[in-house]
C-alpha cells in the first residue's frame, strides 16, 4: 500500500494531534496536568483563568491537557528529533468509526461460510467485540492467560475476529487506540527526551493495568505523579470543610428532579456565583426531563424560538449524536429519498417537506397545505413520480416542484450509476444539498453553524475512507455517513461558565462545586448491574477484576466514586425514588449508612404549572362564542348536534372554527370511505329492489347477479379509477360478503318496502339551517316508518343515551323527531352491517328481529319513563331544539360528561384539558 493510500483512510494522524500550545511539548515543563477527557481538560483551563482574572497574583497556572493529547505531542516530539523509538509508530491512528468498520469486515470475513451469516448483527457483535479487544489489552491479558481458562464458542469465534481485526491493521498500518498506547509507552520507556517533573493526574477514578504501565515507566524516569480529585478546599486557604451529607426519598423519579432544579434554584439565589453539580447514574434517561425543568425555572424567556439559543445556567457534560441533530436530520431524509426504492412511506415526504432546514419562508405555508393535500388525496405509499405529479397539481411553478424534480434526477442517476469511491459520493452528497438550499448560511445560527461545520467534518471523514472501503454503492456511502455522524457526540460551545453542571457519575467537575445533588440513587442503578462481556471467558474477568465482571468489583469501584462524591462539596445530597409507575423501588444500600434529611424540599414548578397559575392568568370568561348570525353557514349536520351534547367547546372549535385534524393516509381505502361504498352499495340494490317480496321472490342467481351489479356501481360511483385494480377486486368481493351477509338478515323480517335510501333533507330547527342525509326510511303494513341508519365498524353503536337530556348519538333522534314529524315513526334503529355481526339495535313499538316492542322493554329500562314511542320522539324534539338553542346562542363551555367522550375529538388539544385538571385540583388543594 502506498503511503497516498495510507493517507486516505479515516483516523487520526500523529501529526494531526499537536497541539496548539507548544508549552506542552517544550522541554523545560516543570508540571503538568493531564484530564481524563476532553471537557474535564476544558473546564480546568477556564477555571484556572478564572483564579488569574481574580487577581491571585500567587496562582501558579498549570498545563493542563488529555492523557492521549499529552502522549501524541510528546512522541511527535520524538519523531521530530528524529529518535529510533518513533521507528514503532503506525502511519495512522484509528478513531472510533473507523475502528468499528474494520471489526465489522473481520467479522463478517470470518463468517463467510457460516449458512446464517444474514441472521447477525454484524454492528453489535463489532461493539462487542471491540469491547472485548480494549480489556483485553488495558489489562495486559496475554494469550497463556486466555488459554488457562475455558473457552466458550463465543471466546473463540472472538479470538477468530480478533487475529483476522489484527491482520487488517497489519495491511493498513494502522492502530487502534488501545494498541497505540501500548507503543507511546515503549516510545516514552526508551526516548531520551526530557520528561515534566510532575504529572498532576485529575479524573481518573479506574487506572487500569496499562495505565499503571505508564506510570511505573514514567516514575521510573524520575516523573513523580500525583493522582488526585477536586476538592473543596482547592484554591482557598481552608483546612477543614465541614460537609453535609445526607440521602433523601421521593415519590418519583420526576418529583426527585424537580426537588434537585428547585434545590439549584435557591441556591443560586442565595449565591448568583454558586458552583452547583447535579450527577446521576441514568443521565441518558432523564436528560430531556432536566433540561426542560431547567430552561422552565431559569430561563422562561426561551419559549420564544428567537432566544431559544441564549446561553443557559447549566451545561450537560454530554451531547446528543450528531446524527440527532436538525440539520443532520433533514440532510438524511433528502439523501435517503435520493437513494431509496421507487416507493416510500408519505410519512417520509411528510417530514421533509416540513423541515425548516429545508424551505424558503415564503413557500412554508404552501407546503403545510401540500402536506394537507397530500394525507388527504394520496396513498400511505408512493413514488417520487407520482408526488411530483401531485405537485404540479397543486403548486405548479413553485420551488417545491424544482427540488422535487431535482431529487427525481439525482435519484434516477444513483440508482443506475456504478460505484463510486467514497470521496466522490461525499461531493456529490454535499453537491446535492447545496443544489436543494440545504441549511442556507444567511440563516444559520451559532448552534446550526457548529453543527453544520461538524456535518462537513464528517463527510470529510467519509472522503477519507476510500482505501479502506473501495468503491461502493450509494446506500452503502449513506451508511457509512451515517455511523459517522451517530458516533460523533454533539454538543455546542459555551461561551459562558455555567452555574449548574449536568454530570454521570464518573465525571469529574473541573472546578470546586458549593453544592451537588446526586439523584437516582436507586438498587437498580447503584452499583451499576454486572454486565460480564460475553466474548471472553468469565472467570477471567473475575479474577483479574475487569469491569462489570461481578456485582462485588462493581460495587468496590462504586463505593470509590460515592466516597468521592460524599466530600465533593460543602452540602452533597443523595436522592432516589420510591416508584416507578405500579412498581416498588429501594435505595442504593451503599447509602445506609447516610442519615435522612429532616428539612423538606420544594418542587420546581413547570412552565404549565407557573401559567396556570391564577395570581398569572386574566381570568375572562370563554364559555361564550359569539351569537350565530343570518349569514353564518353551519357544517357537520348531526355530528355538529353530538359534538355539542358531548362538550360545547368541541361543537365550536372543529364546526364554526373549522378546527381539525390532519387526515392520516392509508393505502387503497381508509374506513371512512369502505363505509361509504356499503352505503352506495345498499343505495344501488334498494333502488332495484324496493321492498321484502321483491327479495324473496329472487333466486339465488339472481340475487347474486343484482348484489354484484350494485356493488359494481357502486365503485364506479366512488372513481375508482385510481385504486389499484387488486385493491378494487378485493373490495368488490368484500362487499358482496357484507351484502350477502346483511340481506340474510333482513330476510328475517317482516313485511316492509323501502321509502327511500340516502336522502338528503334540509331541515330548519330553532332558526338554524341543519342539512341532514337520512340512510334509509322502510314503510311498515300499517303505514308507520322505520328510520335507520348504518353502521359499518366493528362496535355496536349504544342507544342507551337517548333517555338522557343531551342526545350523544341524535342522528336517528333528529330524523324521527324533526325531519319526519308528521309522519308516525315506529321506530330508529341503528343497522349493523359488518362481516363479524349484523344486527338491528334500538327502540321500536312493535317487535323487530332482536329489538323487542317499546311495551315489553323491562322494568330496569332506562326508558321506562316513558309511556310509548311518541312520548320519547317528544322528548327527543325537546332535547334537541334545546341544543340548537345553546348553538344559536354560541355556548362553548369545556363541559363534558366523560373524557371518553372525547375519544374522536380532532379538536381535543385546543381543550386543554391538563391544564383545567391541574387547576381543579390546586383549587381542592387550597379549599
Amino acid at each position: 500500500m502506498t503511503a497516498q493510500q495510507s493517507s486516505s483512510l479515516a483516523g487520526e494522524s500523529l501529526a494531526g494531534n499537536a497541539l496548539t500550545n507548544n508549552a506542552l511539548v517544550n522541554n523545560s515543563i516543570q508540571k503538568i496536568t493531564l484530564c481524563a477527557t476532553a471537557r474535564l481538560s476544558h473546564g480546568a483551563q477556564k477555571y484556572h483563568q478564572s483564579m488569574l482574572a481574580k487577581q491571585h497574583s500567587v496562582w501558579q497556572t498549570p498545563q493542563i491537557a488529555t492523557l492521549s493529547q499529552w502522549l501524541a505531542n510528546f512522541c511527535e516530539h520524538c519523531l521530530l528529533s528524529n529518535e529510533p523509538a518513533t521507528s514503532q509508530l503506525p502511519h495512522l491512528s484509528l478513531n472510533n468509526s473507523v475502528e468499528k468498520m474494520l471489526w465489522q469486515q473481520a467479522i463478517e470475513k470470518s463468517l463467510q461460510k457460516n449458512a446464517l451469516q444474514a441472521l447477525f448483527d454484524t454492528a453489535s457483535l463489532a461493539d462487542s467485540a471491540i469491547e472485548a479487544h480494549q480489556l483485553l489489552t488495558h489489562w495486559q491479558v496475554t494469550d497463556s492467560q486466555i488459554n488457562g481458562h475455558f473457552q466458550s464458542i463465543e471466546t473463540r469465534q472472538f479470538l477468530r475476529w480478533r487475529r483476522q481485526f489484527q491482520a487488517l491493521c497489519a495491511k493498513y498500518q494502522a492502530l487502534d487506540a488501545a494498541q497505540l498506547l501500548v507503543v507511546q509507552i515503549d516510545i516514552i520507556k526508551n526516548s531520551q527526551l526530557p520528561l515534566p517533573n510532575t504529572i498532576e493526574l485529575l479524573g481518573f477514578d479506574r487506572l487500569t493495568p496499562l495505565m499503571q504501565l505508564l506510570l511505573a515507566v514514567l516514575q521510573a524516569k524520575g516523573v513523580h505523579i500525583i493522582n488526585q480529585h477536586i476538592s473543596i478546599t482547592q484554591g482557598n486557604q481552608q483546612t477543614h470543610v465541614q460537609v453535609l451529607c445526607q440521602q433523601l426519598s421521593f415519590a418519583d423519579m420526576n418529583t426527585e428532579c424537580r426537588a434537585a432544579v428547585a434545590w439549584a434554584q435557591a441556591k443560586i439565589a442565595q449565591n448568583p456565583n454558586a458552583q452547583l453539580a447535579i450527577i446521576t447514574p441514568v443521565l441518558g434517561n432523564i436528560r430531556r426531563v432536566l433540561a426542560d425543568l431547567l430552561d422552565d425555572t431559569f430561563h422562561p424567556e426561551t419559549l420564544n424560538p428567537a432566544a431559544v439559543e441564549q446561553p443557559r445556567v447549566y451545561d450537560f457534560s454530554i451531547g446528543l449524536r450528531l446524527s440527532e441533530h436538525l440539520l443532520s436530520q433533514c440532510a438524511f431524509k433528502i439523501l435517503r429519498l435520493s437513494c431509496a426504492k421507487l416507493v416510500l412511506p408519505q410519512a417520509d415526504f411528510s417530514a421533509l417537506l416540513l423541515d425548516i432546514a429545508w424551505s424558503n419562508d415564503h413557500e412554508m405555508d404552501l407546503r403545510c397545505q401540500f402536506d394537507a393535500y397530500m394525507r388527504k388525496n394520496c396513498a400511505r405509499h408512493l413514488s417520487l413520480r407520482s408526488l411530483i405529479q401531485h405537485a404540479e397539481y397543486f403548486a405548479p411553478n413553485s420551488q417545491i416542484v424544482q427540488h422535487l424534480q431535482a431529487l427525481q434526477s439525482i435519484q434516477q442517476q444513483w440508482r443506475s450509476n456504478s460505484k463510486q469511491l467514497p470521496s466522490v459520493w461525499a461531493q456529490l452528497f454535499m453537491g446535492l444539498l447545496n443544489n436543494l438550499n440545504w441549511a442556507p448560511m444567511n440563516a444559520l445560527s451559532s448552534h446550526q453553524y457548529q453543527a453544520y461545520v461538524a456535518w462537513l467534518e464528517n463527510l470529510q471523514n467519509l472522503s477519507q475512507l476510500d482505501a479502506l472501503l473501495g468503491k461502493i454503492n450509494a446506500n452503502a456511502a449513506l451508511q457509512h455517513l451515517t455511523q459517522l455522524c451517530a458516533n460523533h457526540m454533539f454538543l455546542p460551545e459555551t461561551k459562558n461558565t455555567p452555574n449548574i453542571q449536568i454530570l454521570g457519575m464518573l465525571e469529574t467537575s473541573a472546578i470546586p462545586l458549593d453544592g451537588a445533588w446526586i439523584l437516582g440513587i436507586n438498587e437498580q442503578h447503584w452499583p451499576p448491574p454486572a454486565r460480564p462481556n460475553a466474548l471472553l471467558p468469565f472467570t477471567l474477568q473475575r479474577d483479574l477484576k475487569i469491569p462489570n465482571a461481578s456485582a462485588n468489583i462493581q460495587t468496590a469501584f462504586a463505593l470509590n466514586i460515592q466516597q468521592r462524591l460524599e466530600s465533593c462539596a460543602n452540602e452533597v445530597i443523595f436522592s432516589w425514588a420510591e416508584k416507578e409507575s405500579d412498581r416498588e423501588l429501594r435505595a442504593s444500600p451503599l447509602l445506609s449508612k447516610l442519615a435522612f434529611a429532616s428539612n423538606t424540599f420544594t418542587l420546581a414548578a413547570t412552565m404549565a404549572e407557573k401559567l396556570a397559575l391564577p395570581q398569572t392568568l386574566d381570568l375572562i370568561d370563554d364559555n361564550l362564542a359569539p351569537a350565530i348570525n343570518e349569514s353564518e353557514v353551519l357544517r357537520g349536520g348531526s355530528q355538529l348536534f353530538a359534538a355539542q351534547a358531548i362538550c360545547p367547546a368541541w361543537a365550536f372549535y372543529q364546526y364554526r372554527l373549522g378546527a381539525k385534524a390532519l387526515e392520516t393516509p392509508t393505502d387503497g381505502l381508509d374506513s371512512l370511505e369502505r363505509g361509504n361504498l356499503v352505503h352506495a352499495a345498499l343505495q344501488h340494490f334498494w333502488l332495484q329492489c324496493s321492498n321484502l317480496n321483491t327479495l324473496k321472490a329472487q333466486s339465488n342467481n339472481a340475487l347474486q347477479h343484482n348484489i354484484k351489479q350494485a356493488c359494481q356501481l357502486a365503485l364506479q360511483q366512488f372513481d375508482s379509477q385510481y385504486l389499484p385494480i387488486r385493491i378494487v377486486e378485493i373490495e368488490q368481493l368484500r362487499l358482496q360478503n357484507l351484502l350477502n351477509n346483511w340481506l340474510a338478515l333482513e330476510m328475517q323480517r317482516d313485511d316492509f318496502s323501502v321509502q327511500y335510501c340516502e336522502r338528503d333533507v334540509l331541515l330548519s330547527i330553532q332558526g338554524l339551517s341543519v342539512k341532514l342525509r337520512i340512510d334509509r326510511v322502510d314503510a311498515l303494513a300499517d303505514g308507520t316508518l322505520v328510520v335507520i341508519d348504518y353502521k359499518t365498524g366493528s362496535t355496536t353503536q349504544s342507544h342507551i343515551d337517548w333517555a338522557n337530556k343531551r342526545l350523544k348519538n341524535p342522528q336517528l333522534p333528529l330524523y324521527a323527531a324533526l325531519a319526519l314529524q308528521d309522519v308516525p315513526v315506529a321506530a330508529t334503529c341503528f343497522a349493523k352491517v359488518h362481516n363479524d355481526e349484523c344486527k338491528l339495535t334500538g327502540v321500536s313499538s312493535q317487535a323487530l328481529l332482536e329489538i323487542c316492542a317499546f311495551d315489553d322493554l323491562q322494568a330496569n329500562s332506562v326508558f321506562k319513563q316513558f309511556i310509548d314511542m311518541q312520548m320519547l320522539i317528544a322528548h327527543w324534539r325537546t332535547c334537541l331544539n334545546a341544543i340548537a338553542i345553546e348553538i344559536k346562542n354560541g355556548v362553548a363551555d369545556v363541559r363534558f360528561e366523560k373524557e371518553s367522550d372525547l375519544l374522536y375529538c380532532d379538536v381535543k388539544p385546543l381543550l386543554r384539558l391538563p391544564e383545567r385538571e391541574w387547576q381543579f385540583e390546586q383549587q381542592n388543594a387550597t379549599n
